[in-house]
């Protein structure tokens, strides 16, 4: 198996989630004509692209020398790694945070068969392409350097993480307080407006959307 030290496993989480966050950022961005910043946290880190690219380092690892069982196997983890974060993150916020609803073959919005298949190929793509130059870098750095860097990284990602949960607890307890108001009778016109103003501002910032609505 793979020989990194656990800063170097750290960094490579790091390094993946930026390159995730780059990545969807961008496709959004360019999708909705205006800037995206995807993700749950401040940074520009996607957490969900980390975990998903060390797993799929690790899953792929026994089958390296087949490209089909390759794609097989990250088309399989990756997506349920992304249907239980998915499941899991929408019952915490009542956010969906990402939603495949307008895609043909989709379970609940969390998955969808077009996300699978590039899952798939995302696999090959840092196992053959990606990480190797990825990697060769990464063990060259001194290892002061690396300690420092990974230090630093995880006390910022710790405190963004801290302080975007609880702005998603805020926003999920003001949406359960309108959701509860919503389902009164006649008491949607006073509440539609808040909630499409919430919204639009969700659709600014991050692109995703309230379930319920």
């Amino acid at each position: 198996m793979f020989s990194y030290s656990a800063e170097e496993w750290l960094l490579l989480f790091y390094i993946y989630c930026f390159l995730g966050w780059c990545f969807e950022s961008a496709y959004v961005s360019l999708r909705t004509g205006h800037l995206v910043n995807r993700g749950f946290m401040k940074a520009p880190f996607l957490p969900l692209y980390g975990s998903g690219a060390i797993l799929l380092l690790w899953v792929s690892k026994v089958f390296e020398g087949n490209i089909l069982l390759t794609y097989v196997v990250g088309l399989i983890a990756a997506t349920l790694l992304e249907l239980f974060t998915g499941m899991i993150m929408e019952m915490i916020f009542q956010i969906k945070y990402w939603n495949y609803s307008n895609q043909r073959f989709n379970f609940k919005g969390h998955i969808c068969l077009t996300s699978s298949i590039a899952w798939g190929f995302m696999t090959l793509l840092v196992t053959r392409v990606i990480h190797e130059p990825i990697a060769s870098v990464l063990l060259i750095i001194p290892e002061i350097v690396k300690d420092v860097v990974a230090l630093l990284l995880t006390a910022i990602l710790i405190w963004d993480f801290a302080y975007s949960l609880r702005e998603a607890l805020d926003l999920r307890d003001q949406l359960k307080s309108l959701k509860e108001i919503w389902m009164e009778p006649g008491q949607h016109e006073g509440i539609e407006d808040k909630l499409e103003h919430i919204q639009a501002e969700l659709t600014a910032r991050y692109e995703v959307r309230i379930p319920f609505f």
